[in-house]
């Protein structure tokens, strides 16, 4: 519980101060949201709104993973490969802002780059999961054996890199459609938080032992 606490303040204080250095330097150097010119008209007065937030809530979470682990010292892979996928993902992202920026056209990663990206990254990720750890290959709800229907090496990487591709996605088309990401996304977490949590505290019923290290 210590280590999830400590994960939590890390990352929250990070993201406070960080976001507002951010928006204060995204702000003084005029890098901000362009405007879509044939969008709806009550779009037009949030141009350069300042954007690339999720630079602040990627490295929060990273800082506060790192620092959390420092107090214990327990690494675990599934951990480190859960945070390097949600950098990765992180890295896709902020090359499509970037690029809309430094352009001034709402137009950033091509849907067949972007596209490309977030496969490479998912599929990245399953491939270090299946190889590198001891993740059950089925497909469950409550726990690795209900209703526990194998999937293999192969369905199993087919399946997390489709629920990985969707969840990204749909993130991004939340976002866009007024800077919702931050407050559902936040509602998400928490929930992981939590699922996670238990998990760790009820090791003989569901047999996770990295649960806490994906809480965090």
């Amino acid at each position: 519980m210590i280590r999830l606490l400590l994960a939590a303040a890390v990352a929250l204080g990070i993201a406070i101060m960080g976001t507002k250095a951010l928006i204060e330097f995204l702000v003084r150097n005029r890098i901000g949201q362009p405007i879509r010119e044939d969008g709806p008209q009550g779009h037009f007065t949030k141009a350069g709104t300042p954007t690339m937030g999720g630079v602040a809530i990627v490295g929060a979470a990273t800082v506060g993973y790192v620092l959390s682990d420092l107090y214990d010292g327990i690494y675990t892979r599934t951990g480190i490969f859960v945070m390097l996928l949600i950098i990765g993902a992180g890295i896709v992202g902020f090359a499509d802002d970037w690029l809309k920026v430094s352009r001034e056209r709402n137009l950033g990663l091509n849907k067949r780059m972007k596209s490309l990206g977030l496969l490479t990254v998912a599929i990245g990720f399953a491939v270090l999961m299946v190889n590198f750890t001891s993740v059950h290959t089925t497909l469950s709800f409550t726990n690795y054996d209900m209703p526990g229907w194998e999937l293999g090496t192969v369905g199993w990487a087919a399946w997390a890199v489709l629920l990985i591709v969707g969840s990204t996605n749909a993130v991004n088309l939340t976002d866009g459609l007024d800077g919702l990401a931050a407050g559902s996304a936040s509602m998400a977490f928490g929930a992981f938080v939590v699922i996670g949590f238990w998990e760790f505290r009820h090791p003989d019923v569901y047999a996770v032992p990295h649960a806490l290290d994906l809480g965090v």
